[in-house]
């Protein structure tokens, strides 16, 4: 084994589509934290070993290599129990840095007789990569927004835009609805490496000389932030402001935001939050719809007293030029699709 050509690859773009399977061998929380698209977290080492091992190295580095050795050959047999992919499958395996996690399940698989690759540098290469290409690569792509105050359907629109034409859901991807109660209930937020990842494998498959549709976002999207350089562009192409009548935003935010009401609790936690930025007299009128739960009168004052006084402040209200305004006489899907086919967003 000793004598044994370990075939390592550099990290490109195509490697995603070259692999049939890719290989995750660090830790969960690592995994977690962020990966390679479409790969798969076997790992040789847990948690709470590779924390363990880590201590024991600090004091005697041979001794925490050969307990580490140990551990990593049980995990490896788990992970060969589990294998279900044919040899002949293109795999790709990978840890922090293309050191010995990945070579440890590379040799035994090779040994067997997988077509398996490990991927030089590991995840910081692939790391490396997806910066570099968000901060000059993905500027490049023409941008175009879609505009609106709140409750105007933007989300549902982009949706169904997505199903004809190219379109990121920030939002979607963020897991969260942008707003100050844009927290999704049972859904957390991935982190921004992730976040970043995920917008990375959106623009990998797109073509760059086509026009791509976003929201016209604030940068921030709950804890996280859409990356400076795309924000900065996101105006710069066209940008279509959807309206509509105050009565159809309320029904609309009361079916986007129905777990609130099908839960008060939630929404008596969120209150919580807006009562300290919105005015004293304004919240106890909130507050009065909540206690009566009179919830469309609650959303009508929650647009009037804070969305749409906050919304006057973002950059697509005060700073981006508007080159369509289409208007929704009812915020439904039907409606929306009409809008779509009759409108060209090429």
């Amino acid at each position: 084994m000793s004598n044994m050509r370990i075939n390592k690859v550099t990290f490109k773009d195509k490697i995603l589509d070259d692999y049939n399977v890719i290989i995750d061998v660090r830790t969960p929380l690592e995994f977690k934290e962020d990966h390679l698209p479409n790969s798969t977290n076997f790992p040789v080492l847990t948690n709470n070993q590779r924390h363990k091992i880590g201590i024991q190295y600090k004091e005697n580095s041979f001794l925490a290599k050969k307990k580490g050795a140990q551990i990593i050959s049980s995990n490896i047999s788990k992970i060969i129990s589990k294998i279900n992919f044919d040899k002949n499958e293109n795999v790709l395996i990978y840890c922090w840095r293309g050191g010995l996690r990945s070579l440890s399940l590379y040799l035994v698989l090779k040994q067997i007789g997988y077509n398996v690759n490990v991927l030089e540098g590991g995840y910081k290469s692939y790391r490396k990569f997806v910066v570099n290409f968000l901060e000059k690569n993905a500027p490049k792509y023409k941008y175009n927004q879609i505009m609106g105050i709140t409750g105007v359907g933007k989300t549902l629109f982009l949706k169904e835009l997505s199903k004809r034409y190219q379109v990121i859901d920030f939002e979607g991807l963020a897991k969260h609805k942008g707003s100050i109660l844009g927290n999704i209930p049972n859904q957390n937020q991935p982190t921004q490496k992730f976040f970043e990842t995920l917008i990375y494998k959106k623009l990998r498959n797109f073509d760059i000389k086509k026009k791509l549709w976003v929201e016209a976002e604030s940068i921030k999207v709950g804890k996280l932030n859409i990356p400076s350089l795309i924000w900065k562009n996101m105006p710069n192409g066209k940008n279509i402001k959807l309206v509509s009548d105050l009565d159809e935003r309320v029904k609309y935010i009361l079916k986007d935001y129905k777990y609130f009401i099908s839960n008060p609790n939630l929404l008596k936690d969120a209150l919580r939050v807006l009562k300290q930025i919105i005015p004293k007299d304004n919240f106890k009128e909130i507050e009065m719809y909540f206690i009566k739960r009179n919830y469309y009168e609650l959303v009508k004052s929650l647009i009037i007293h804070h969305y749409d006084r906050v919304y006057k402040k973002t950059r697509a209200e005060s700073q981006s030029p508007i080159h369509a305004e289409i208007e929704l006489e009812r915020i439904s899907l039907g409606n929306i699709k009409k809008i779509i086919n009759s409108y060209n967003f090429h």
